[in-house]
């Protein structure tokens, strides 16, 4: 049975979002950065910056250099995640197996779907219009025998268009085409392996793909085999589904926009109450804690950290989370938003310590664990606002 796959993405992803929010950027560059340092790598960059020569991995100072009319926007992961998340549910209903590449990118595996839903560029198509109408985000796609050519498609063309290269025609669609657009070269070798390629005067693949096997592995060594492939279109690698990592996550909307430091602390630890009240409700631990700070200009800082040992006890990661939430927020600029998410979640597992800890840090870890589970009781019975922390307990904590 021949492979029908699809690469399926929304070009410049945080673009296409930001100017859904503000219209007034369409037909305008934009780019997307953390901040605006000169130092700082552009991460996106919309179509209208090409001409300019502007791409992304250029430095901010660079950029505006060349496009003193560019507007930088920093990201929002949060937006680009729920975005993503209702992407996911389009595609699911069309394709069995799916593989997400990064937000707004995925591969379909369309094989074998021919008598339920047509022809995979049919399919494809229909996608493409679906997410139009619901989200408004014109988008790419690239059909293909192999992940390889799907995603050389997919690069080739413009919103909202379709490339289908079909089985058998693989070696004549990528033999015009530079070496560069191959996705999958390694950051660390494609260096070196470009400037061997243009020491031999070979810029495409086609001309790669001429040269018998054995010639070119006396060149290029390990990395021949895989280069002559992908030049004459093979690819076997799978769509590979999405693996499951379950986690919890609560979040806070600040009314007004806040900067003090005591009260962000208290609402935090509220956060914290609500995220583990929630991991004793399932009966799993956390071994690693995640927290995003959104401030009012719209820039996103997220940090992390993993825990020694899974808990699900505000005793024991509180101490982590201060430290989460002083390494963060370093901008004096006011806070909009606190998410707190918790993941690597397992079930929990008693063990006891050969060395037991002093007898009065025990005997205050065990009086704060009795005083959670006695304050889950009233808030499972009067509400979540029966019991809240005054100012002086919550930074204290």
């Amino acid at each position: 049975m021949d492979r029908h796959i699809v690469c399926y993405q929304i070009p410049s992803f945080e673009i296409a979002l930001a100017r859904l929010d503000d219209p007034s950027l369409r037909n305008r560059p934009v780019a997307i950065a953390s901040s605006r340092a000169p130092r700082v790598s552009l991460q996106e960059v919309s179509s209208e910056t090409q001409d300019d020569g502007v791409y992304p991995g250029m430095s901010v100072e660079e950029a505006l250099r060349l496009c003193p009319s560019l507007r930088i926007l920093p990201p929002i992961p949060s937006r680009a995640r729920v975005t993503h998340q209702d992407l996911l549910g389009v595609i699911s209903r069309f394709a069995p197996v799916f593989e997400p590449i990064r937000p707004g990118q995925f591969f379909l595996d369309l094989t074998g779907t021919t008598r339920l839903f047509g022809p995979a560029a049919d399919t494809a198509a229909r996608i493409e219009r679906e997410v139009i109408q619901r989200y408004r985000l014109p988008g790419v796609a690239g059909v293909g025998s192999s992940k390889l050519v799907s995603g050389v498609a997919a690069k080739l063309v413009q919103p909202a268009h379709l490339c289908d290269v079909r089985a058998g025609s693989e070696r004549v669609f990528l033999a015009p085409l530079l070496v560069t657009v191959l996705p999958g070269l390694s950051q660390a070798s494609a260096k070196s392996l470009v400037a061997l390629l243009e020491d031999l005067n070979l810029r495409t693949l086609g001309e790669i793909a001429q040269i018998p096997l054995p010639h070119f592995a006396l060149v290029f060594g390990r990395h021949a085999r895989l280069l002559h492939q992908w030049a004459n279109g093979i690819d076997a690698s799978p769509v590979q589904p999405p693996v499951e990592r379950p986690s919890v996550e609560t979040s806070l909307a600040l009314e007004p926009d806040e900067v003090d430091d005591t009260r962000l602390l208290g609402l935090l630890y509220g956060l914290l109450e609500e995220l583990c009240r929630t991991l004793r409700r399932q009966q799993r631990i956390c071994r690693q804690l995640i927290l995003t700070l959104r401030h009012s200009d719209h820039l996103e800082v997220t940090r992390c950290v993993k825990l020694a040992t899974g808990t699900y006890w505000e005793v024991d990661m509180y101490p982590c989370l201060k430290g989460l939430f002083f390494s963060g927020f370093k901008r004096r600029v006011r806070l909009r938003r606190m998410a707190l998410r918790a993941e690597a979640l397992a079930p929990p597992q008693e063990q006891l310590s050969l060395f037991d800890m002093e007898p009065s840090a025990t005997q205050k870890n065990a009086r704060m664990r009795r005083l959670a589970v006695a304050l889950d009781h009233l808030r499972e019975r009067f509400g979540n606002g029966a019991v809240r922390w005054g100012t002086n307990s919550q930074v204290s904590r």
